[in-house]
């Protein structure tokens, strides 16, 4: 199944770094694309047992069953400064490009970074196109930090308590039936959250 853990170094593995830089990794700006919600995925949801939800209010992303609200896949994370304050080159570096639709290649999961956060994130792994490669590329002439490897575009579905069994149901019910299909992408881009006054 394609569904497997995508274990692979990232910036929490060097928090200490970053302290002594003063840069929060938790804060750096994000850029997004809003794709049309897709409601319960199917009724993919057996219980709301099943969801898990951060009560660390820096960490408010981390909120169940996101799919069905503002689903969105990111074009790039990392900016060194909040996106609204860049907003204008961001519409720069982006002018003339566009996205219609994404297609959803598989479903996969990430394991929680935060030892204190056990859960398991459900993502839609999204197929890599020279259009969506094109933005991710043109966003990276801004100053940045790669906190992952590699781009590797997803929408965040949901989180999940930390259950293999429950994971794998879910990863095989949702990959039946959201494997291949394509989303709409809204117009616009997304700044994500402001900056706090």
């Amino acid at each position: 199944m394609k569904g497997i853990n995508m274990k692979q170094p990232n910036s929490h593995n060097f928090e200490e770094v970053y302290k002594k830089l003063d840069i929060k990794l938790d804060t750096l700006g994000c850029v997004m694309l809003d794709l049309q919600p897709l409601g319960s995925m199917g009724r993919m949801v057996k219980t709301t047992e099943d969801l898990y939800y951060s009560s660390n209010p820096d960490r408010k992303w981390i909120d169940g069953w996101v799919a069905g609200r503002v689903p969105h896949i990111t074009l790039l994370y990392g900016l060194l400064d909040n996106a609204h304050n860049w907003e204008k080159h961001i519409e720069a570096v982006l002018d003339g490009w566009k996205m219609d639709t994404v297609e959803i290649d598989h479903i996969g999961y990430f394991e929680s970074p935060y030892e204190d956060e056990p859960y398991y994130c459900l993502v839609a792994h999204i197929k890599v196109t020279p259009e969506l490669m094109e933005g991710h590329n043109r966003l990276e002439f801004l100053p940045h930090i790669n906190t992952f490897t590699g781009y590797k575009p997803h929408m965040t579905i949901g989180y999940i308590i930390k259950d293999e069994t429950l994971r794998e149901d879910y990863l095989k019910r949702l990959n039946d039936f959201w494997a291949g299909k394509r989303i709409i992408v809204k117009e616009g881009i997304n700044l994500g959250y402001k900056p706090k006054e």
